[in-house]
């Protein structure tokens, strides 16, 4: 048997934890509307690719719909909302009711609480995100639209990624929000914050003397890159079945900080940090 504190019994609570946050989200049908909706979003975006494909398929010329660049481009902006609004209220809601100094007084950690909502929150969104994919494809396929299994591939590790991503900046919001109101409040200012250029703009503006600059300086193109939508986007340009599909236009030359690899660790940034920040504060909050 594990001793308390050692690190299989640190990853049986965590698990625990996690699988309970799933059963949570299933009992009170959270995770039966997500899936509905992402179920109803990739039927209705094959279907409409496939009426496209079918129109052109009666005139001249070679056309192609390709069902990828149908979904992800929506997906985009869906899961980070999704991820986001749904998420962002989780723990603060808990700790309002007072089932969160329940779970406390059992053999759960602080530490185990943010992580295994981070866990069983990733593993709702995801499978509801994916329920996309499972549906299109079939549909797709009976229109006639293009199904390549790369660039399906491609797109599900996308998605995977972004739902990480946002469900991880989601669960640090509602570690530190001290009412659900506010935690969704924060969520709405963020997501439009990282889909708008509003991230390095307003920076730009009042560093500047509050006036745009003529020419962008180095150092907003290096602020613009760590919005974690434009190093998304830098991360989809080295997958060249899904490069023309970021929110974010990406450089013909990107510099170091542009680069698919720099990209990859900005989004790990923005999954690690705000957790490990959000938890620091929460282990000494009193609740």
């Amino acid at each position: 048997m594990s001793q308390p504190g050692s690190l299989p019994g640190f990853a049986e609570r965590l698990l625990l934890f996690a699988r309970e946050d799933i059963q949570d989200s299933v009992r009170e049908r959270q995770a039966h509307v997500l899936i509905a909706i992402f179920a109803l979003v990739g039927g209705g975006l094959a279907y409409a690719g496939g009426q496209t494909a079918q129109r052109w398929a009666n005139r001249e010329g070679e056309f192609v719909v390709e069902l990828m660049p149908q979904l992800l481009g929506p997906l985009l902006f869906l899961v980070p909302l999704v991820a986001l609004g749904v998420v962002a209220p989780t723990l603060v809601e808990k700790r309002s009711t007072g089932a969160l100094t329940v779970l406390l007084s059992l053999p759960f950690s602080r530490w185990v609480v943010v992580l295994g909502t981070l866990i069983g929150r990733t593993a709702v969104i995801t499978t509801a995100a994916l329920t996309t994919f499972a549906v299109a494809i079939p549909i797709a396929a009976l229109f006639g639209v293009s199904i390549d299994p790369t660039r399906v591939a491609a797109g599900v590790f996308a998605v995977v990624v972004l739902t990480v991503t946002f469900t991880a900046i989601a669960v640090s919001i509602s570690t530190v929000s001290q009412t659900t109101t506010r935690a969704s409040f924060t969520a709405i200012f963020v997501y439009f914050v990282f889909m708008s250029q509003l991230w390095s703009i307003v920076p730009i503006y009042v560093l500047s003397g509050f006036q745009m600059p003529e020419t962008t300086p180095a150092w907003g193109d290096v602020l613009s890159a760590l919005n974690p939508m434009a190093a998304f986007s830098n991360l989809l340009a080295a997958i060249p079945e899904l490069a023309d599909i970021g929110i974010h236009t990406t450089a013909e030359n990107p510099a170091v900080y542009e680069q698919p690899a720099v990209a990859l660790l900005i989004l790990l940034g923005w999954i690690v940090l705000p957790i490990v920040a959000s938890y620091l504060r929460f282990r000494t909050t009193d609740l």
